[in-house]
């Protein structure tokens, strides 16, 4: 399976070739300068077999589709801005789309990492606390002819547990260390967290949010492209995989088949409603919709991006919390009785 280019990577690529298309230069050239700048072998690979292609075709649609590294929908946009004569502008929109994808992705990165590794540092806390420090107490304990109170002998039963078996604990802890990267690295586990994030409380909202980010945007760069708007719906509708949205780009659909006039179409099927339709409305009448469509997008990824910083100051001090108390637990369940029996020495 060849190599799919990330985020980072296509903003970088799109931005570089449309400025240098803009400032006059042909892509077969574009493609030779960013062949001799290339920093990694990927990168010169890359671009060594686009600048092959389009030497032979003569086309960049052509050279990205054989490439196989670029997402479909960017390949049919580029293709209208070769058709259409306006590739560098096409090439500066996706180049902006892509890098509002990665902010989205390093910010919800972010918002995962930390609070594993927080999960990561209390657990080691209290495993030390089971292991290595509630042995010793029981040890003075028995010294002073006492017996731990039943949670005491609890935790240090689960201590002993842990202890014995450390073997099959460090295989499951390197499991579940690989299926965080997995999540947290690979295309397939992204869609699994959002999928698990469609149904927890605090997250629930935040991939609907960047959904729509990326919805408008697609919209606004096939209006801007002069896509029709079936074609624009069809390529957008690829950039996003919320269920609600999906249903609703459906319902669209169904509506311009029947020969609703777009802007109502969108309105009608409930994919954009008050505000948001209303300037979607304004601006296909005012023949600036790929710009309303282009603002809108900006005011999602802001959303999406704000309701993450709000998840993560839940979240956050939510495992702290928990886990101090746990770590509370653990040294309370030990020191309450030898504070009293230091209390009846006292006395």
């Amino acid at each position: 399976m060849k190599y799919t280019l990330t985020a980072r990577e296509l903003s970088n690529f799109f931005g570089q070739l449309g400025m240098l298309i803009h400032s006059g230069i042909s892509v077969t050239e574009g493609l030779a300068i960013l062949q001799d700048e290339s920093q990694t072998d990927t990168d010169r690979e890359i671009t060594t077999a686009l600048l092959t292609s389009m030497e032979e075709t003569g086309s960049l649609t052509q050279a990205m589709e054989t490439s196989g590294r670029f997402p479909h929908s960017s390949v049919s946009y580029i293709k209208t801005g070769e058709e259409t004569g306006c590739l560098d502008e096409i090439l500066n929109s996706l180049a902006q789309h892509y890098e509002q994808e990665q902010e989205v992705s390093e910010q919800i990165r972010s918002a995962v990492t930390y609070p594993l590794i927080m999960l990561g540092m209390m657990g080691i806390v209290i495993v030390v606390l089971l292991v290595k420090v509630l042995p010793v107490f029981q040890q003075v304990f028995q010294q002073m002819g006492m017996e731990m109170n039943t949670l005491s002998l609890g935790l240090l039963k689960a201590g002993s547990i842990l202890s014995n078996y450390s073997g099959i604990f460090l295989l499951l802890v390197v499991l579940l260390i690989a299926l965080i990267l997995f999540l947290s690295l690979s295309e397939k586990g992204h869609i699994y967290l959002r999928n698990a994030a469609y149904h927890l409380p605090v997250f629930r909202d935040i991939p609907l949010a960047a959904d729509y980010g990326r919805l408008a945007q697609g919209l606004s760069l096939g209006l801007k492209s002069g896509l029709t708007p079936d074609t624009s719906l069809e390529l957008s509708a690829q950039m996003v995989s919320h269920p609600l949205i999906l249903k609703r780009l459906e319902e669209t659909g169904h509506l311009l088949e029947e020969g609703t006039p777009f802007y109502q179409a969108l309105t009608d099927s409930k994919l954009f409603t008050g505000m948001e339709g209303r300037l979607i409305s304004v601006g296909f009448q005012s023949g600036s919709a790929d710009e309303a469509l282009n603002q809108l997008s900006v005011k999602y990824r802001e959303k999406a991006v704000d309701l993450i910083s709000e998840a993560i100051s839940i979240v956050e001090p939510t495992i702290v919390i928990i886990l101090s108390l746990l770590v509370g637990l653990v040294l309370l369940s030990v020191m309450m009785p030898l504070l009293g029996i230091l209390s009846d020495i006292a006395l």
